[in-house]
């Protein structure tokens, strides 16, 4: 070799050596170059150490900084290769290292243990590990089991092992020979009940071993090397289930207690207030709280410590509310506290989670009952206000016609001190003069507040269709008298309607009495009556359909006589047609209406059984407030011996009798009897009240329109 070729090789610098270095300029992990430097590091050392003790010097290497431009390449494996870059060659990669002396104490926290025993055996070597196992641990610096040993030294370290490798808790386990769990049979079961887990590495049994399910421990029934059998805890729901074995803890498994939690919330009560014999609905509000369904079950009502009939129940999903019908029940009870209990599954026939709550206890504050009873000897036969009508001067005597005012109301009433007249379901009213006829123009304003009794309002359409009824459809002797007084009905809206009726008084200097605005309209010789054959029998009531009353017009009869007209209160003969019980056009044409009927009154029909009771009930959304009274039972008794005996023996707080001398005598000086004839000035009607009702007493009138308002002062009158 010559100088310059030795020169040109110690240099590096011809194209060939270039070539060569690139070709040396292999790929290489950290660990290599660590192991390299390391090495390098060791043979310096002992230069300086010889160095140190010719010289009489010490002299060390305290710190090594390296920073290497590399290139990087991640493998398929996971592995991270580096190559140092190429002559000419830019990277953004730099390695920088950083050797450096530390002392011995500082060596503590961070030297690997070598003076313990190591398994130096490979992965390959553990019971059943494939390929794809070995790689997942090696990409996370497992490269032999006593790698594996140290990342596995706890329950949670094995647990975080099997997420970040994917690799089953159980095979990690296998691998490190502890106990671990693989399958619990059944996954879901009540509580209470033997489930079976099966593993393996249990090895004898521990007595100091636990089998826990949400923190609860499990009875151990039986135990061998890879199988167990317990009883589960009372516990809900899904939860993880694990053993402990010499003070490790096993892997996870998941169980779930199906549970049949049968809950009672409330017991409802319709009405909430409840009165004394009237019906009561009670509803438990009953559900499954569990996760499982149940099967049919029983369920029982006790009413004041009295047990009642056990019922049957249908299964119960998982939250469900129970909609059976063993969950309703109905009934009347006295006047007082109650006490009401519902109580689900109570013979125990399902493995109830919490039997606490399937009972629910509630009290019943029910009040007394105001009700007046009375006896009549008038036979009642309909409850239809526009056949039975109660007119002094009717040829036909339909009953106790006046229980009616209590159902129905008029436009007005007359009032029972003067027998004048006054608005009723109408706020107001106001008459017209028309000087060219013997007419006038009476108008009505409805109140706003008027409601029937299923709710819907009354409207002057109802009031129309009343009287367009009562002319058109109806045969009787009261009928005659409203066809002769209505000319004609016009509706303004839905409150406002007129009237335009005959006024036919009498000349101021004719006039006998200050009653003359009472003249009788029948005996009137200035009045032209209808044809009666024009009138449509009553009999045919039930075919009246409402939109055939909606099309008809009164027909003008023959015009009497023109009569002066003296300024005076409405006269009685129009102020009686003006009272007439509205009905509800909605509902008249029902064949049922003349049995239970639908007013607008203070009272509305619970029961009416023709010719021997009618019982109604307190109406709460009547328009001038909610009666003090619950109940008004009227007895039809039919023959007055009865009537007399029943009202002797005090079993009614008032009685309607046929007036005579020697029943007013026998009953006038009685304390506890409030008497009064009817009229006064001519008797036909005897009332008997008792002194414990209070408000008002019976007049020559409207014996009842104001009865919503009539209470007993001394005590609550029972009915039978």
């Amino acid at each position: 070799m010559t100088n310059e070729e030795s020169l040109t090789a110690s240099n590096g610098n011809t194209k060939n050596n270039t070539n060569s270095n690139k070709d040396e300029n292999t790929e290489w992990q950290l660990a290599e170059m660590v192991d390299a430097i390391a090495a390098e590091i060791d043979r310096a050392e002992d230069t300086l150490s010889l160095k140190s003790y010719a010289r009489g010097k010490s002299m060390a290497i305290k710190q090594l900084k390296l920073d290497i431009e590399v290139k990087l390449r991640r493998t398929s494996d996971g592995k991270i290769l580096f190559r140092t870059t190429d002559p000419g060659e830019n990277s953004a990669t730099v390695i920088k290292l950083d050797f450096a002396q530390v002392l011995e104490s500082q060596l503590q926290g961070v030297r690997k243990q070598l003076d313990q025993p190591i398994s130096t055996r490979p992965l390959a070597t553990l019971p059943g590990i494939t390929e794809a196992e070995i790689k997942q641990l090696n990409g996370i610096g497992i490269y032999s089991v006593n790698d594996l040993e140290g990342y596995t030294q706890t329950a949670a370290m094995v647990a975080e092992l099997s997420r970040k490798t994917g690799i089953a808790d159980s095979r990690i386990r296998i691998w490190r020979q502890l106990p671990f769990l693989s399958e619990v049979k059944p996954a879901k079961g009540l509580p209470g009940s033997q489930v079976v887990i099966e593993g393996d590495n249990f090895g004898d049994r521990d007595p100091n071993a636990a089998v826990l399910f949400q923190g609860q421990p499990a009875q151990i029934l039986e135990w061998s090397k890879s199988r167990l059998i317990v009883t589960m805890p009372e516990v809900t729901g899904s939860g993880v289930l694990f053993v402990v074995i010499d003070g490790q803890t096993t892997n996870l498994l998941s169980w779930e207690a199906i549970s049949v939690d049968l809950g009672v919330r409330n017991i409802t009560i319709i009405p909430d207030q409840p009165s004394a014999g009237e019906l009561i609905t009670i509803e438990a509000d009953l559900i499954n709280q569990g996760n499982s369904s149940s099967d049919a079950f029983e369920v029982q009502w006790t009413v004041d410590n009295k047990p009642q009939p056990i019922q049957s129940h249908g299964p119960l999903q998982p939250n469900q509310r129970s909609q059976d019908s063993s969950i309703r029940r109905q009934l009347t009870l006295e006047a007082g506290s109650h006490t009401i209990r519902f109580t689900a599954d109570p013979n125990h026939k399902h493995l109830d989670l919490n039997r606490a709550n399937s009972t629910f206890t509630r009290q019943i504050e029910v009040k007394g009952l105001n009700q007046l009873t009375i006896a009549d000897f008038r036979e009642i036969n309909t409850l239809d206000p526009l056949v039975n009508i109660n007119y002094p001067s009717a040829d036909i005597n339909y009953g106790p016609g006046d229980v009616l005012s209590l159902v129905f109301r008029g436009l007005g009433r007359l009032d029972p001190k003067r027998g004048a007249f006054v608005p009723d379901i109408a706020t107001r009213w106001w008459w017209s003069e028309n000087k060219d006829k013997n007419t006038r123009l009476i108008s009505f304003q409805l109140s706003e507040n008027v409601s029937f009794h299923d709710g819907k309002q009354l409207t002057t359409a109802d009031v129309e269709f009343t009287y367009q009824v009562y002319i058109k459809k109806l045969n009787s002797s009261p009928n005659t008298r409203v066809i002769n007084i209505i000319r004609g009905i016009n509706v303004v809206n839905d409150r406002i309607i007129s009237f335009e009726v005959l006024w036919p008084f009498l000349k101021e200097e004719e006039r006998k009495d200050d009653n003359s605005d009472q003249v009788d309209i029948d005996k009137d010789d200035t009045i032209t009556p209808i044809d009666r054959d024009q009138i449509q029998s009553r009999q045919n009531i039930d075919q009246i359909e409402s939109d055939q009353i909606e099309s008809i017009e009164i027909v003008d009869q023959s015009r009497p006589r023109p009569i002066d007209i003296v300024e005076s209160q409405l006269p009685r003969y129009i102020a009686s047609v003006m009272t007439i019980g509205i009905v509800p056009r909605h509902a008249y044409n029902q064949k049922s209406f003349q049995l239970k009927p639908i007013g607008s009154g203070p009272f509305q029909v619970e029961t009416f059984d023709s010719g021997k009771e009618i019982v109604l009930n307190a109406f709460p959304n009547y328009v001038k407030g909610s009666p003090r009274l619950d109940r008004i039972v009227i007895s039809v008794l039919g023959q007055l011996d009865a009537v007399t005996e029943v009202v002797s023996s005090n079993k009614y707080s008032a009685a309607v009798l046929p007036y005579t001398e020697k029943l007013h005598s026998q009953f006038k000086n009685r304390k506890n009897w409030t008497v009064i004839p009817i009229p006064l000035k001519k008797p036909e009607l005897l009332h008997l009240q008792s002194s414990s009702l209070q408000e008002r007493l019976p007049n020559d009138f409207d014996t009842n329109w104001n009865a919503h308002l009539w209470y007993f002062s001394n005590a609550v009158a029972d009915g039978d």
